[in-house]
């Protein structure tokens, strides 16, 4: 993924892509949007169901984009 996006260029990114089954177009949007819905979207979805399986397993959810609830107060005060 890091490499595809490194090596893309604007106008690559504008492009138009299909997912299709056989001759069946499933959906279709600019690359960007593929990237960023399929890819990093995806990504966050599972960063949140490990938030709540560690919850259920009463463990300390760790900071991911700043301090979380279980944090201790001290911590909440380091920037990352």
């Amino acid at each position: 993924m890091r490499a595809t996006i490194a090596a893309s260029t604007e106008e690559s990114l504008h492009q138009g892509w299909s997912l299709t089954a056989g001759d069946r177009i499933l959906y279709t949007e600019t690359r960007y949007l593929v990237y960023r819905q399929f890819f990093f979207n995806h990504f966050v979805h599972h960063r949140a169901q490990l938030g709540v399986y560690l919850r259920l397993n009463d463990i300390p959810v760790p900071m991911t984009y700043g301090p979380s609830a279980d944090e201790s107060p001290s911590m909440s005060a380091v920037s990352p």
